[in-house]
């Protein structure tokens, strides 16, 4: 018998190029929209005052292999220095059942998050832009900017968290990796204003700065928070804007983002307009107008891990 091979952040990184993810994230919405995946709704609970867990199995059909990923999030957890969200996946042979190795989930999530707002950004974001903005400067926020690159063609980056240190030190890695000029904003409202494409990376209880700050024909990135107690939009923003998720049952019963405003009455279920595989399939679904603000709302899904886990197997 095989033993488990154990599969580092570092070796991931090496195997996930920006552009392969992004062709990888395509396949797995794409195949996921087909009906050729088994992935059981994302289970999730809290422990009293302490973490969140969430399982996340799937499966795609042809595939030779099942992943399962296992996530922790507990966002206090920066104040003592530790990460705030942690992660794993387990992948088996789908005949036999035995476990073929533990990949390290973190940066293999960050990447296909981050790949996955390249693909929205492809399809629903202006083609006339020019700044990119993030809010939260951890390692989703870290993938998002060089993939969202790829998407389109932006003259600066504009960053913003609660931390002065870790903004400074975000736009310095920035400014050195990604070849676009990269600067500090004084609050997560300037981001929002001045942004034509806006990347919210944290794990917020609360809205990360007012809806009607969003300029109108913008296009946000939420792939944060996604727990029923965490919320980056406020409801204004969600009710005025154009909305795509990742999976709209996964949306209603776990994104804060889109709870809130469905229990507060000011959108109903059919606000929401597409998954983003249904997109990927017919662009045509929605015709956004100039001044359309449209909005990818994501929690991540398991066809994307187990795609990526396969992938990362099939390398290494």
């Amino acid at each position: 018998m095989k033993a488990t091979r154990s599969i580092t952040e570092s070796e991931v990184s090496l195997v996930l190029t920006i552009r392969k993810s992004i062709e990888l994230a395509r396949r797995a919405y794409v195949k996921r929209e087909r009906k050729q995946v088994l992935e059981p709704l994302r289970t999730w609970f809290t422990i009293p005052g302490g973490a969140s867990f969430y399982f996340m199995p799937a499966y795609v059909f042809g595939l030779g292999t099942v992943s399962v990923k296992v996530v922790s999030v507990k966002s206090g957890n920066r104040h003592d220095s530790l990460p705030s969200t942690s992660a794993m996946i387990y992948v088996f042979d789908s005949k036999t059942g035995s476990e073929l190795a533990r990949i390290a989930g973190d940066n293999l999530t960050a990447i296909r998050t981050a790949a996955s707002s390249a693909v929205a950004t492809d399809i629903l974001a202006i083609k006339d832009v020019e700044t990119l903005g993030i809010i939260g400067t951890g390692k989703q926020a870290q993938a998002n900017v060089p993939a969202v690159l790829e998407a389109r063609n932006f003259s600066r980056v504009l960053v913003y968290s609660r931390s002065k240190a870790h903004r400074a030190a975000f736009v310095r890695s920035a400014s050195r990796n990604i070849g676009v000029p990269a600067s500090e904003a004084a609050s997560s409202e300037e981001v929002a204003r001045k942004s034509d494409v806006l990347v919210l990376a944290t794990s917020s209880r609360v809205p990360l700065f007012r809806g009607s700050s969003v300029r109108l024909g913008a296009h946000v990135n939420a792939i944060g928070a996604a727990l029923p107690s965490s919320r980056e939009m406020d409801t204004a923003l969600v009710k005025r804007s154009v909305l795509v998720v990742d999976s709209v049952e996964q949306a209603v019963t776990t994104y804060g983002d889109i709870m809130t405003p469905l229990r507060e009455k000011a959108i109903t279920r059919s606000h929401i307009r597409a998954e983003l595989g249904e997109l990927l399939l017919d662009p045509s679904i929605i015709r956004r107008g100039k001044n359309d603000t449209t909005i990818f709302k994501a929690g991540g899904l398991g066809v994307l891990d187990a795609v990526f886990a396969d992938y990362i197997v099939s390398r290494l």
